[in-house]
């Protein structure tokens, strides 16, 4: 018996010291490897999430907004297979013929691959592409935060199946897959706001984020984005002039799919309906799981529940109040300096598109006679921004907050992993009720045609408006790499001396 005890007490310590390895950034190779596995384990369990969710390619293009997005890709499809550019498609589910005059279509180049691919798989292969460039940038996060795996978790669990990323494509939106360009912003504004440099090359970094995601059809997170880059520099004025450079810098590298919709949609901007009917129901958002059937209830029966649905879980919800933003707020949060955190900057933007996304509030800007102010109608998608800084500042924390405490007992090890197994286990109830699915219990099927054909057409006005686009955005994208490289050479040069 005792000849065990030698074994048994190398077998405990191994295990303490596995559960340290999840808790605090990996020393050693071997606790290396186990984050490194850990983290391709959590981008497969993602990957595996959106199969599920989208029911393996399956999709259901006979309710909701499926319509349309069944029409868009087969129309990108029909215009692959007979290697034409799709400029005018014929589709009685479409409200004008003009592809590109819709800044919610997809043009990104991953469209090639529905010359290969029916719309329904293209769809779920897709998101699979684009989460996992979100995974990439989270990973880029993960580096630049020493994030051990517990911190890196709670990020991507929070990031990849929050409410409002998995409510939203359930009902068709599958423009939202530029969501996961943005903890590429994330990372580019914590890098200008924590002391390295934010001149050209920065500005351009952050004018291809929103590029990108403009590409996606993600045209409302661009929009956002202006807005919360705004509010960044006018509330921290050190950074209001690359704030402004990098919005005029978005704009015009995004000409290509600005002046089309501009040409389509002069004068009609959409009538404002709400955002959040109260603050309640703001909350009510973040931590009440609500099945598709109730999604139209009183008083969300002309805004619809996937509109406001930014569920993360009431455990998840205290995990950002106190990480995220009590913990950035809160004085000397830089450990051992005394001074307060440069990533408090971010906290007035945080507040000002919450704000804006309560009740009638933006109706005001809705109405001002400024280009694209009109082109938000449901102001309560405008928290999926804050949402997703708070969780990347509450990760970052939660990992400063590990490392503060050091090595700590099992049983409170035991506790912090309890937690992040409940706040996932609720992320994951929200994405299998939502599932695509199960949104027939939420809207009627409504049989269509989605095949759409590629009509050729005479139409100067817009062809003018896309040459145009195109024309300012080649400008664009060479003005800033030539400034970039320009700086570069001056740093260098100033180095040197």
């Amino acid at each position: 018996m005792t000849d065990k005890h030698p074994i048994l007490k190398t077998i405990q310590n191994g295990f303490s010291a596995l559960v340290e390895a999840f808790f605090l950034p990996a020393q050693g190779r071997i606790f290396a490897w186990f984050d490194r596995l850990w983290s391709a384990a959590l981008y497969l369990l993602g990957l595996l999430h959106w199969c599920f969710f989208l029911n393996w390619g399956n999709i259901p293009f006979d309710l909701h907004d499926w319509l349309d997005t069944g029409a868009y890709f087969s129309f990108l499809r029909q215009a692959a297979l007979t290697n034409q550019l799709p400029l005018h498609i014929g589709s009685a589910l479409t409200t004008t013929d003009r592809y590109l005059a819709r800044p919610n279509t997809l043009i990104s180049p991953q469209a090639c691959l529905l010359r290969f691919l029916e719309p329904g798989p293209f769809t779920l292969v897709n998101v699979l592409i684009l989460y996992s460039v979100g995974f990439i940038a989270l990973l880029l996060l993960k580096k630049r935060y020493s994030l051990a795996p517990a911190a890196f978790t709670a990020l991507f669990a929070l990031f990849n199946f929050n409410g409002h990323i998995t409510a939203h494509y359930a009902v068709g939106h599958s423009e939202w897959i530029g969501y996961f360009f943005l903890p590429f912003l994330v990372l580019l504004i914590l890098k200008a706001l924590e002391g390295e440099e934010h001149g050209w090359r920065w500005v351009l970094l952050v004018s291809l984020t929103l590029f990108a995601i403009t590409l996606q059809g993600a045209f409302h997170f661009f929009l956002w984005c202006l807005i919360f880059l705004l509010a960044w520099g006018v509330f921290t004025p050190k950074y209001l002039l690359p704030a402004v450079q990098a919005i005029a810098a978005s704009l015009l590298l995004s000409l290509l799919r600005l002046l089309p919709p501009a040409i389509e949609f002069v004068g009609g901007g959409k009538a404002f309906i709400s955002g959040f009917p109260t603050v309640t129901d703001m909350f009510a958002a973040l931590v009440v799981l609500k099945y598709p059937a109730e999604a139209l209830s009183s008083p969300f029966k002309s805004l619809g529940w996937w509109e406001v649905d930014t569920y993360v879980g009431l455990i998840g919800l205290s995990f950002l109040l106190y990480f995220g933003v009590y913990r950035t707020w809160r004085p000397g949060q830089t450990a051992g300096t005394g001074k307060q955190s440069p990533v408090r900057a971010l906290l007035a933007p945080i507040a000002v598109l919450t704000f804006l996304s309560i009740g009638q509030i933006y109706t005001a800007i809705n109405h001002l006679p400024v280009p694209l102010a009109d082109s938000e109608r449901m102001a309560a998608r405008f928290l999926i921004v804050p949402v997703v800084m708070v969780i990347a500042l509450a990760a970052f924390n939660f990992q400063e907050f590990l490392s503060e405490r050091g090595h700590r007992g099992l049983t409170e090890r035991i506790m912090y992993l309890g937690l992040l197994i409940l706040m996932a286990h609720d992320l994951y109830q929200h994405s299998r009720i939502w599932r695509v699915t199960n949104m027939y219990k939420l809207f009627p099927s409504t049989p269509a045609d989605i095949q759409s054909s590629v009509i050729n057409r005479p139409d100067p006005v817009y062809i003018t408006a896309l040459v145009a686009g195109a024309a300012g955005t080649l400008l664009t994208f060479t003005v800033l790499l030539i400034l970039s490289l320009r700086e570069r050479r001056q740093a260098k040069r100033h180095i040197e001396k």
